[in-house]
């Protein structure tokens, strides 16, 4: 049997040092491999044009291209690189348009390297990731606007109503922003339990990741 090829990841840094200590902890990891770097926005589209990695670990403030640019460039050429946007940026803003410019991640820059890597791990296979308290600003946005959404609010109650009422219960703690082991604490159950009602309400709603299933909450109203 073949053994399976590393994840291809470019990073795009304007500060060197930054790139390099990204460098470094990559290296430790066999399936990540860091293809190539790029200093700016217009080095970054061409390093992914030339390298097609699965993974691009791009800051915001570059000094050519903002990384929401560079983004929406990528998404509009039909690149398939998953983009995880990695910043010191925390307002909300950046946040929106990084993640409708079809960015699969953000993670803030005070994150730690075992965060970093499973970031890049899941946004490699086509999910998303989010930093905590990202994920709080982006349903903030959702509950302020889920009325004129497409699909109708009495839908997703349907959705909820089919669900167990542990299966709603984890489900209204996911709308929360909590992480498994948050979960864990407020269900008085362990986190390797709590990881596991996650899985298990993701497949019920058909979703692919803990975001997708908190937006759901969001707009069942859930979250309130």
């Amino acid at each position: 049997m073949d053994e399976q090829k590393p994840t291809k990841v470019v990073i795009a840094d304007d500060h060197r040092m930054v790139r390099q200590m990204l460098v470094n902890t990559l290296a430790g990891c066999s399936d990540l491999e860091v293809v190539a770097q790029a200093c700016n926005g217009g080095e970054a589209i061409e390093v992914c044009r030339k390298h097609r990695p699965q993974v691009l670990v791009l800051d915001l403030n570059l000094p050519d291209i903002s990384g929401v640019e560079v983004t929406r460039r990528l998404t509009q050429m039909g690149s398939d690189v998953k983009i995880l946007i990695l910043t010191a940026v925390e307002d909300e803003r950046p946040l929106f348009e990084s993640i409708a410019a079809g960015a699969r991640g953000y993670l803030l820059k005070d994150a730690s390297i075992d965060e970093l890597v499973a970031g890049i791990r899941t946004v490699a296979a086509n999910k998303g990731v989010l930093h905590p308290r990202s994920t709080l600003s982006l349903l903030n946005e959702f509950q302020r606007t889920r009325q004129s959404k497409i699909t109708p609010l009495e839908t997703h109650q349907k959705v909820v109503g089919d669900l167990t009422p542990r299966e709603q219960e984890v489900l209204r703690l996911l709308g929360q922003g909590l992480s498994n082991k948050e979960i864990g604490e407020s269900l008085v159950i362990s986190e390797k339990t709590a990881k596991t009602h996650v899985a298990n309400l993701l497949r019920r709603l058909g979703v692919k990741d803990r975001v997708a299933a908190a937006i759901f909450a969001v707009k069942a109203g859930l979250s309130d």
